[in-house]
This record gives C-alpha cells, sequence and structure tokens, in this order.
C-alpha cells in the first residue's frame, strides 16, 4: 500500500479535497463557499491518514476514501445528500481523468517509477502540481462561463447566486428526484470506477503490488459491476419511463392547443347564434311559421350530432371526441361520429382510450386537412359487436400505397413534415397490450382503420 507522509497529506491531500469538492458543486450549479471548502479539506486529510493505518487491501482505501468524501460534504454542506452525491461524483470523475492522464505523461517525462510517485512524498507532491493547475483551469472556466451540467435545468440552480443561509432555507427543493438519481449514478459511477481501475492496472503491470492483492481488488470490483447491472435495469425502466411522460407532456400541449380552438370555435358559434335568434324572430314576426319551424329543425339537427356523444358513459372519450370535432369545425373539415353503443366495459384506461382514439382521428383529420371539396369528411364509428368493442376512423384523403403501409405502424415513420411519427404505433402498442387487432382498407375513395378490443370480463 502506498504511504502519505503528514506533508503530503497536507500538500496533495488537502488541496486535492478542495479542489474536487469546489469544482464538484461548479457543476451541480453551486457556487463553493470558501469556509466549507477548507472545513471539508481538513477532515479529508484526517480521514486519509485514519485510512492509511488501517489494514485495508489494495484498492479498497480508494473506495473507502470516496465513500468518506461523500459523507464529508455532507456533514459540512448540510445539502440535500442527492445533491452531494451528483457533485462528489462530477467532481471526482474529473479528477480521476486529470491524473490518469497526468501521472501517465508525468512518468514518461521525469523517469521515475509508479512506486516512486506513491512512495515519496517530494515526487507526489511534484507530480500533484499540473493536476491541480488543470483542475483550477476547469473551475476558473466554470466559474467565468457560467458553466453547470445539472444548474441550469434544474430548479436548484436558481439558487446558486443566493447567501449561504438562504440555501439552507431551501434545502427541501426537489431538485434531482430518486429517479433521476438513479440514472445519474448509473451514467457517472462506471466513469469513476474505470478511472480507479486504470490506476490498478498500472499498478499490477509495474510490479508495485502483490497479485494476490490485485486479485482482491479485482473481485471487489466485481461486486461493484453486479450492483451497477441491478442499478442500470432500473434505470432502463425509469429512462422508458421519462420517455412515456414527455410523450404525455406532447399529447397535453396538443390537447391544449385543441381546446384552445375549441374555445374559439364556440365564440363563433355563439356569436353567429345571436344572428339565428334574429333570423327566427323576423320569421315569426312576418308570420312566416313553416319557414320558422324548418328552419329551428335544421340548426336542431346540427345541434343534435354533438348531443349523441354524451352516451358514451366514458367521459374522457366523450371530452376527446367533443374536442377533435371542435377543431374539425374550426378547419373546415366535416366529422361524422356515430357511438353505437355503450363503452363502460371499454377495458382501456382513460389515458388509453384518449390516446388510441386521438392518434387514429388526429390521423385522419390531418388526411384531409388543406383538401377541397364537398367530399372532404371525416368519419368515427365506434360499436359493440359478440364481444368485441369495434373502432372505426375513415377518411377521404390520399389513399395509402402499398409501399407504405408495411411501414406505417413503425415508431418514426412518417410521410408529413414536423411529425414525430408515434402515433400510430402507439395505436398498435395499446392494441396489442389488450390483444387486440388493427386492420387498414384504403382505396381512392376512402381510407379506413379498423379497431378491435375484446371486452374483458
Amino acid at each position: 500500500m502506498n504511504t502519505l507522509t503528514l506533508v503530503s497529506l497536507l500538500m496533495v491531500t488537502f488541496p486535492e479535497a478542495v479542489l474536487v469538492a469546489a469544482l464538484g458543486f461548479l457543476l451541480v450549479g453551486l457556487k463553493p463557499w470558501w469556509s466549507d471548502l477548507i472545513i471539508i479539506g481538513i477532515l479529508q486529510v484526517g480521514f486519509d491518514y485514519i485510512i492509511r493505518l488501517l489494514p485495508v487491501p489494495f484498492g479498497l482505501h480508494s473506495i473507502l476514501g470516496i465513500i468518506l468524501f461523500v459523507i464529508n460534504i455532507r456533514l459540512v454542506t448540510r445539502l440535500p445528500y442527492k445533491i452531494v452525491i451528483l457533485a462528489s461524483l462530477f467532481g471526482l470523475i474529473f479528477y480521476g481523468s486529470v491524473e490518469t492522464v497526468a501521472i501517465q505523461f508525468m512518468l514518461q517525462i521525469e523517469g521515475f517509477s509508479l512506486a516512486e510517485v506513491w512512495n515519496y512524498s517530494f515526487i507526489r507532491i511534484l507530480y500533484f502540481l499540473p493536476q491541480a493547475l488543470v483542475m483550477l483551469i476547469f473551475i476558473v472556466a466554470c466559474k467565468f462561463f457560467n458553466i453547470s451540467l445539472i444548474g441550469y435545468s434544474q430548479n436548484y440552480g436558481t439558487l446558486r447566486h443566493l447567501s449561504r443561509k438562504e440555501i439552507h432555507d431551501n434545502l427541501n427543493a426537489d431538485i434531482v428526484n430518486n429517479h433521476s438519481l438513479v440514472i445519474f449514478i448509473v451514467v457517472l459511477l462506471p466513469v469513476l470506477l474505470l478511472a480507479l481501475l486504470n490506476m490498478a492496472f498500472e499498478a499490477a503491470r509495474l510490479n508495485v503490488f502483490p497479485g494476490e492483492r490485485f486479485d482482491l481488488f479485482n473481485g471487489i470490483f466485481g461486486i461493484f459491476i453486479i450492483f451497477l447491472t441491478v442499478l442500470s435495469t432500473v434505470a432502463v425502466k425509469k429512462i422508458g419511463q421519462y420517455v412515456e411522460k414527455e410523450y404525455e407532456a406532447k399529447r397535453a400541449e396538443e390537447n391544449l392547443q385543441q381546446i384552445k380552438q375549441l374555445i374559439n370555435s364556440s365564440r363563433k358559434q355563439r356569436h353567429d347564434f345571436h344572428h339565428q335568434l334574429q333570423t327566427i324572430y323576423g320569421l315569426l314576426e312576418a308570420g312566416l311559421y313553416e319557414r320558422a319551424r324548418d328552419y329551428i329543425s335544421g340548426l336542431f339537427g346540427e345541434i343534435s350530432k354533438t348531443g349523441e356523444l354524451i352516451r358514451t358513459d366514458n367521459f374522457s372519450i366523450s371530452a376527446l371526441l367533443y374536442t377533435k370535432m371542435g377543431l374539425a369545425e374550426a378547419k373546415n373539415i366535416e366529422m361524422e361520429v356515430a357511438v353505437e353503443c355503450s363503452l363502460r366495459e371499454l377495458p382501456l384506461t382513460p389515458h388509453e382510450a384518449s390516446s388510441l382514439l386521438g392518434n387514429l382521428i388526429d390521423n385522419a383529420l390531418g388526411a384531409v386537412e388543406g383538401k377541397t371539396g364537398a367530399g372532404t369528411r371525416v368519419k368515427v364509428k365506434i360499436t359493440c359487436e359478440q364481444g368485441l368493442y369495434l373502432i372505426i376512423v375513415g377518411n377521404t384523403g390520399d389513399p395509402i400505397v402499398p409501399e407504405v403501409r408495411e411501414d406505417i405502424f413503425k415508431a418514426g415513420f412518417t410521410t408529413k413534415e414536423g411529425h414525430s411519427g408515434l402515433g400510430l404505433s402507439i395505436v398498435q402498442d395499446i392494441v396489442s397490450k389488450y390483444r387486440g387487432d388493427i386492420s387498414i382498407s384504403s382505396s381512392a375513395e376512402e381510407t379506413t382503420f379498423t379497431v378491435i378490443i375484446p371486452v374483458i370480463k
């Protein structure tokens, strides 16, 4: 094991801890306080001194030092442990990378062996100086150019210019949640372990430490690999959840825009309704009662089209259909909706039902948008036959060519500029989840998507 004298502890370990902590704080969007950095450096000197007095196998002392460094920052700053872990990992990764490159570079120039660097205080201090210089350059760059890796996207970044008391008054702010912390650790920890493993490999290659100690160190790394494998599995799941939430947010934004269009359409209808009343009043005043009745019948027929939607027994679907009809009206597209059964037993969740119907209708509206002619329309029909829900969405847009049909349900595939190409892929995922079926029929007259969802008893 390498030894450290009191001089090298003060000249290497102390500034090393201060620089790593300062850079870590800046990279998470916090300004470092020099009084805290000095206390962190002093405590780390004590921790390192105690570790090297213990009969700890090679490699384990570095891991213990890292753990104690994280605890050190937490005790001194009282910052949330999530921020402390990230700040420590950022700082240690940068320092480990710098140390790996600097030591190899200096060994080639000076001609000293790695054993001499680790066992002689003067040589260790000499080799530490370029590392400290590079770290200082990083710190000055982060400070001068206001560089941070998560502060710009997290609420905690708004606290970086506050006083220490104001920072501590906001410790309960949820800057990095537990899900994102797992992802950060899975991404950052392997980089730090690679730096440690590189140093261990160099030590073993140069016969600085006995082979059995390296084998023990290798075993410890095996445990870390198992730990990271478990974390990686969790992280993949979390990333999938984030992607789904991001899509939900986009859908919510689209729905909000559609609701705004529906409100504008309702305002136009209200304004138009005033004129309709004036017309009816004029007909009645003129004694033209038959014409007034026919006029009212025509108006009632238009209004009753949307009134039929209330019979779905599914509030989320009703709201979606109202919104889509308003959107179609705002775009001057004729849209017919027929719900011929209760949707109370539809097995889809409200989110899944809205996503499935919404994507199918949006696809149909997009197919006829910009078209002209009286035959431009979209039809939506929902019925239930023999324990199967049938959702049929048709449009009179351009037919789907056979070459496109093979790829139309693939994620990311689209024939329109500015579209994500995820809509129909999501529809197919929902249909497959409930063991349903989706089919397409397309001709010059009409393109129809038919979805079959079994009723789950």
